[in-house]
């Protein structure tokens, strides 16, 4: 009883927070953080992380259709022909396609990545320290060179991250430092207002300035079964959008944004000459991008869980709530619990088909919220931020660090430096001194050379670095 009341309360919350404009999963999750301690079982609290994960991805359509303003940015893609179909009178028929496509593509690698995630955890005996730090520096390579167009920025943006992340305790001498002598950054600068401050508050200050004309939602039996039939008719697309994400997903740092933009793109490059024109409310402009966000949340947890490397922004916090749970990912201990995996399992799933029933038959209902006037839970929203931001000591020091990081976020912003390159180099900056550390101090170049893997890892590496500077249409995301 008490999982299923779990996986309800994460499904219901995550599809409200996924309907709610610039919120989307990230801004879901950072509320969390102080309801950690509520649950009596960490691994009910697993199951309503992940409910909410699920939910959050598939609620997050309402606005980009209804309003022209995404979600999350992972929605974005959805809204360049949804919203024109709303402004027809076809919003049902663009959400119902979107709702199906979602779905069904999170139940497909949902089940291949959960059903399957405790056979995965045999890469972490593969895996020794040389791979560990070369896998490391191919995540932090697809999120500086292959997620944004602005690499050089982004290069700046990963360092800035790893000085932020490496400010504290020095390991190796046990003193503090770049700390500035100010006493409360001995344990370091905390994860949760980076996160916020980097993703929250400026989409939600973006909120403000970017309201479009509200779409009329009409909701109609006739339109809801349209859509289903759309994505029956365009099954192979939403496949082939399904497969983009999943394979994003598994690749670290890159993130639903682009995956949703790849999809996008190869709908438009697969459309007919004879269909409507792409961007003017084509149905393939939503069916697309649409099976590749659920598809991305699920496989992104297979670096997230066994390498403890962000699949993508939102997993990063995901770390952080299991770290208030004592769940360390990307451990040997991890991998053998069977209850963990199980419940990541239950919350995904059944969230996934809980929440898409609910939008399918609670559309006409669901979509009043989305048209609640912005300036009305703006100050909610940034209140509730606050709130879980400001639990590490509760003094002004708390409310220095979001403000500054919500102010480096909009900045990084309005300027283009990749603000998940940021991150990822603030998370991983610990664990790439220590691999780095280790790896010097065990191997020598000599034994290198009998880890085909590691090398592997190295090309991988070089052709990303090179792949991501020559190219030159990339997403255009900051």
């Amino acid at each position: 009883m008490e999982e299923l009341l779990a996986l309800i309360f994460g499904t219901l919350y995550g599809l409200a927070m996924g309907i709610i404009p610039g919120a989307g999963a990230t801004t879901a999750l950072i509320f969390l953080f102080p309801l950690m301690t509520v649950f009596p079982d960490p691994y009910l609290a697993v199951i309503f992380v992940m409910a909410v994960v699920a939910a959050s991805t598939t609620g997050d359509t309402y606005t980009g259709v209804l309003l022209g303003i995404p979600g999350a940015n992972s929605a974005a893609a959805t809204m360049v022909d949804g919203f024109p179909l709303a402004l027809q009178g076809r919003a049902t028929y663009a959400i119902s396609a979107a709702v199906t496509t979602s779905t069904l593509n999170g139940l497909l690698w949902g089940a291949l990545v959960f059903f399957l995630l405790p056979w995965y955890t045999n890469l972490i005996m593969v895996f020794g320290v040389p791979e560990l730090w070369a896998f490391t520096m191919l995540a932090l390579a697809t999120v500086t060179f292959v997620s944004s167009k602005w690499w050089f920025r982004a290069i700046i943006a990963l360092a800035v991250g790893m000085f932020v992340g490496m400010i504290g305790v020095d390991p190796n001498t046990n003193a503090d430092r770049w700390t500035g002598g100010w006493d409360y950054l001995g344990a370091g600068v905390q994860l949760l207002p980076m996160v916020a401050g980097l993703f929250a508050v400026p989409e939600l200050v973006d909120g403000l300035r970017t309201r479009q004309s509200t779409a009329p939602s009409i909701a109609n039996g006739k339109q809801t079964r349209e859509g289903i039939l759309a994505v029956w008719h365009n099954k192979w697309l939403a496949l082939r959008g399904g497969f983009i994400g999943a394979f994003i997903g598994i690749l670290p740092g890159l993130g639903g944004a682009m995956a949703d933009w790849i999809a996008y793109g190869q709908a438009v490059a697969t459309t007919p000459k004879a269909d409507p024109a792409m961007g003017k409310g084509n149905i393939r402009g939503v069916i697309g991008p649409e099976g590749a966000n659920n598809a991305q949340k699920a496989t992104s947890m297979i670096p997230t869980v066994l390498f403890g490397i962000p699949g993508a922004p939102f997993a990063a916090i995901i770390i952080g709530l299991f770290a208030y749970l004592d769940f360390e990912l990307g451990t040997v201990d991890l991998a053998m619990d069977d209850r963990f995996f199980d419940s990541m399992l239950y919350g995904f799933m059944l969230a996934t088909v809980l929440v898409g029933a609910l939008c399918l038959l609670l559309t006409r209902y669901i979509a009043k919220i989305a048209h609640i006037p912005y300036k009305y839970y703006f100050p909610l929203l940034l209140g509730f931020i606050t709130l879980a931001c400001v639990q590490y000591t509760g003094g002004w020091e708390d409310y220095a660090i979001l403000a500054i990081c919500s102010i480096v976020g909009i900045l990084a912003k309005q300027f283009k430096f990749s603000r998940p390159a940021l991150l990822f180099g603030f998370i991983l900056a610990d664990r790439i001194e220590a691999l780095t550390v280790q790896m010097n101090s065990l191997y020598t170049f000599e034994r290198l050379l009998d880890r085909p893997i590691f090398w592997g890892l190295i090309v991988l590496c070089l052709i990303t670095v090179v792949w991501g500077i020559t190219k030159r249409s990339k997403l255009e995301y900051a």
